[in-house]
Formats: structure tokens, sequence, C-alpha cells
């Protein structure tokens, strides 16, 4: 078999793989978003301490899940360029990584987090940051 040849089926191979793995994304997304939907109504109509208020540590669960599935839609949209231009797309890559690391932040319990795992942290969003800066800015200059 000829080189050519075997590039092709490989590509071939990896663009059914890429449908496979973004049917299931889809299936996780649906699924995820139908056990928000069940949690938010059982949370809704409990009677603690009011029916029909939530308590800011059931928003963090819900914000959690949100991120989690809007992290799933963009590397949806990733995948489907990738399927479309044969490109990895840094920018939504970028942006899949702000918010997972958003995700982090705002569903942190401060009381259980070690100043190592702080820095940690605050150095992963500067990294991030700086990344979209100087990838906005080679874009412009383009």
């Amino acid at each position: 078999m000829e080189p050519n040849a075997y590039v092709r089926q490989l590509k071939a191979i990896t663009k059914y793989l890429i449908i496979t793995l973004m049917s299931l994304l889809v299936l996780a997304m649906v699924l995820g978003s139908l056990d928000l939907l069940v949690e938010l109504y059982k949370r809704i109509v409990s009677p603690d301490p009011i029916s029909g208020l939530i308590n800011v540590e059931d928003l963090y669960s819900v914000f959690s899940v949100l991120l989690i599935i809007l992290v799933g839609y963009e590397l949806f949209k990733s995948m489907l360029l990738i399927l479309h231009h044969d490109q990895i797309p840094v920018k939504s890559i970028l942006k899949i990584a702000a918010i997972a690391m958003a995700n982090k932040v705002i569903t942190l319990n401060i009381k259980e987090i070690t100043f190592d795992h702080m820095i940690g942290l605050g150095v992963l969003v500067i990294a991030v940051g700086a990344a979209f800066f100087f990838f906005n800015q080679e874009k412009s200059s383009e």
C-alpha cells in the first residue's frame, strides 16, 4: 500500500472517530441538561427553607453543571472545526480552558483550598489570559 493511500485511510478513520466522539458529547450534554432541569426543579419545590427559593450552595452546583455543559458545547464547536478544516482551533481551545478555569474558580470552596493551590490557579488564569492576548495580537498583525 502506498503511503498516500494509507494516510487517506487514517484520515477517514479519524473523521469517523471524531463524529462518534461528537455524538457521545451531544448525548452527554443532553443528559446533563436533563439532569440539571430535574435537580433544579427538585430544589425549587423543596420546602427548605422556603419553597421556590434556591440557597447559595445549590446555586454553586447549578453553575458548575451549566459551565460544564458550556465547556462541552465549546468542545463540540472545536471538533467541528477540526473535522471541516483539518486545523487545531487554538482560540476555541483557549475558550474551553478559560471556561473550565472559571468553573473551578466559581465553585471553589475557599475553606478547603491551600495557598499553593490558589497560587497555581492564579498562574493558570494569568497564563490563559496571556495566551489570549498574544494570540489576538498575532491575528491582528496579519
